[in-house]
């Protein structure tokens, strides 16, 4: 019988999960088994709303109860475990989570695959995204209450990155408490400069943030490195002189691809910046892997490293490595198709009026084709719903 590993339950992985349990059948005798070391799939595009919103961190956390139909659950399982090591023999090593949230002491477990999918993502500033080595929900909730307090505790907070990230930080932020000082500052003459978005996109962001009362600095740098959130109160120059006084800083950036397991395995298919080599299929740029494919966050493929585009890797695969269990074809044979046009949207926070955003498509439509991944929209941020139900 043969298996499909799939490391990481993230957007990619758990779609390719989804995208198998929805076109095999028991019949079709394949063992599908996803390593994921959360018992809670983390809704990080929320998480700007969360550091205002208390109520909002609970929506944060889905569980994995319903990621898998019940008419699959018998070939398409979620194991709690850590994947530490693949080795040339196409085994992965493991260690199991337990109920506690801890590893589970003994000797690592090991397991065969036939197909592995590699789809670890990213890890970024905490807790926009949760600790790369904390994965309990409580750790998580602490430290966004500690900096939903700091935030409302402080007057003058700076917010380092103007990525869409810290875009919507700032406009969170400054909608909820508009007698805060908030300052926006990017290194890059333009708002979301490292992103594939239109022009016109862009001057609306800053138009919007402007009107929220925003301060924002672009093109200059903070001459201070800064590695993480701050709560005190700091006087930081920029290299153009520019004094910022602020009594929190928060780091709205540090994107940094996690692929340990494939740098150990062949150091020669990660790229200097961290990311995995494919090619258009989304296998691993050498034949001798062709069987190990990589996806989302982790790869170096021209698809920008967003929630939607992740989701969509991961059932383009889940489709073509379905066709590969059935015998239809050999391997994958389709190319990833190449994105040609992005749809942006940047929540900023919710006014009086209502809901602010900033988008180049209308809020809710490039949401509704995220399939496997339904999204209820829960006022105007995304709320990714697993479940075959929805």
């Amino acid at each position: 019988m043969p298996r499909i590993v799939i490391v990481g339950g993230g957007p990619a992985g758990i779609s390719a999960a989804q995208a198998l349990a929805k076109d095999l059948t028991p019949n079709d005798r394949t063992e599908v088994v996803v390593f994921e070391k959360s018992k809670y799939y983390y809704h990080a595009v929320g998480t700007p709303r969360a550091v205002v919103d208390a109520d909002y961190t609970k929506k944060l956390f889905v569980p994995y109860d319903n990621a898998i139909p019940t008419e699959a659950r018998s070939f398409v399982k979620i194991e709690r475990a850590i994947v530490t090591r693949i080795t040339a023999t196409n085994e992965v090593e493991y260690t199991p989570i337990g109920h506690d949230d801890e590893m589970v002491a003994g000797p690592v477990k090991r397991l065969a695959y036939d197909y592995l999918v590699v789809a670890t993502g990213s890890t970024y500033t905490v807790p926009l995204k949760q600790p790369k080595d904390d994965f309990k929900r409580s750790t998580t909730e602490f430290m966004m209450a500690e900096v939903r307090q700091q935030i409302e505790n402080a007057q003058n907070i700076l917010v380092v990155g103007g990525g869409a990230t810290g875009a919507s930080v700032a406009g969170e932020i400054k909608s909820k408490f508009p007698g805060k000082k908030v300052t926006l500052i990017e290194g890059k003459e333009k708002l979301m400069g490292g992103e594939n978005v239109r022009e016109k996109f862009r001057v609306r962001l800053l138009k919007f943030l402007k009107r929220l009362n925003v301060e924002v600095v672009l093109g200059e740098r903070l001459t201070e490195r800064i590695n993480g959130n701050n709560y005190e109160r700091r006087t930081l120059r920029t290299n153009k002189g520019r004094e910022l006084v602020s009594d929190i800083q928060l780091l709205c950036g540090g994107f940094s691809p996690a692929t340990e397991l494939i740098k150990e395995l062949d150091e020669s298919l990660v790229t200097p910046q961290g990311l995995i080599k494919v090619n258009t299929k989304l296998q691993l740029d050498n034949a001798r892997y062709s069987n190990i494919y990589a996806l989302g966050d982790a790869n170096n493929n021209s698809a920008p490293k967003h929630m939607l585009f992740a989701s969509q890797q991961g059932t383009h695969l889940g489709k073509e490595l379905a066709l590969v269990a059935r015998k239809t074809q050999t391997n994958v044979s389709k190319d990833f198709p190449k994105v040609e046009a992005v749809p942006a949207m940047v929540p900023l926070g919710v006014e009086s009026s209502g809901t602010v955003s900033v988008g180049d498509t209308p809020v809710s439509e490039p949401y509704r084709q995220w399939p496997p991944l339904k999204v209820a929209l829960q006022s105007h941020l995304q709320t990714s719903v697993l479940s075959h139900r929805h």
